[in-house]
């Protein structure tokens, strides 16, 4: 399995200088962002017009680097049609990114609810957004993995839900390790929930929390996010038990510690280096 890097640590950079940093971890690859969705991403140096990718991905190559996943940054749940179209129009245009760099995923969220929407209209909405991208994606050859993220999709039971409404071969799951945590699962529910939603799984997001209370229902947010080492959940065993399931994708390190966007690039850098020993010992 490849190691990768989410980069939204490093957005106020401009791209190569991300890439010399990701090279320095020692890392197989790193994952890239819509500007349409992240807005000044990488200081505008990096565009997703066919050509543009094409030329970001050729200079990830030259620093030995993959691009292992194209990032959405959608949220389906609007309240306009216009508004839920340019979302659609948005992961389009990552899939067509993908497509031109032979990137086989695009990392794509659900949505977050919003003033005025019902949970049921908001997951109307999420299955519908994702079965229009789904099928366009088969078109292309690109597999869509929906992360469990925010205040919908971390619920395990609407994740199956919209999985299961969508019905695609095309839609798979972007598995964050900490963020059903940070919802407020027991530790031995994340467990349980991440080895049912392995067979699912495109790619994954390396993330860990810590809390005192770690068989309690917490409401979320609460618990802190911690470098991968030092929090409650045992990455390596979720790494071997995707390894013995067969999993194929990469494991993408985001570790979203406290101090991840205020302190000072050295110190960011020394976690994310234990972090790549970490990691690198169960691969």
């Amino acid at each position: 399995m490849k190691l990768g890097i989410t980069t939204l640590i490093f957005s106020d950079m401009n791209y190569e200088e991300v890439l010399s940093r990701v090279k320095s971890l020692g890392l197989d690859g790193l994952e890239i962002y819509n500007p349409t969705f992240y807005k000044g991403i990488f200081k505008g140096t990096i565009s997703f017009k066919p050509e543009s990718v094409r030329e970001a991905a050729s200079k990830a190559e030259s620093y030995g680097l993959e691009i292992l996943s194209v990032n959405a940054g959608n949220n389906f749940v609007q309240t306009e049609k216009s508004l839920f179209e340019r979302q659609v129009e948005g992961v389009m245009e990552c899939i067509d990114a993908a497509a031109a760099i032979g990137c086989p995923v695009v990392r794509v969220f659900g949505g977050e609810p919003r003033e005025g929407v019902t949970m049921e209209e908001s997951i109307k909405m999420i299955i519908d957004g994702l079965k229009r991208s789904s099928s366009y994606a088969e078109e292309k050859g690109i597999i869509l993995a929906l992360e469990n993220h925010g205040r919908i999709t971390n619920n395990i039971d609407i994740l199956k839900r919209i999985i299961e409404g969508v019905n695609s071969e095309n839609l798979k799951i972007n598995m964050d390790t900490g963020n059903f945590y940070w919802f407020g699962y027991r530790l031995s529910e994340v467990k349980e929930i991440i080895e049912e939603i392995i067979p699912l799984t495109a790619h994954t997001h390396m993330k860990n929390g810590k809390t005192e209370r770690k068989e309690e229902r917490r409401k979320p947010g609460e618990v802190k996010l911690v470098p991968l080492p030092d929090g409650d959940i045992d990455l390596s065993k979720v790494i071997g038990k995707l390894k013995s399931s067969g999993y194929k994708g990469a494991i993408s390190i985001e570790d979203e510690f406290e101090g991840w966007r205020s302190l000072p690039l050295e110190k960011v850098m020394e976690t994310l280096k234990r972090d790549v020993e970490y990691l690198r010992e169960s691969l």
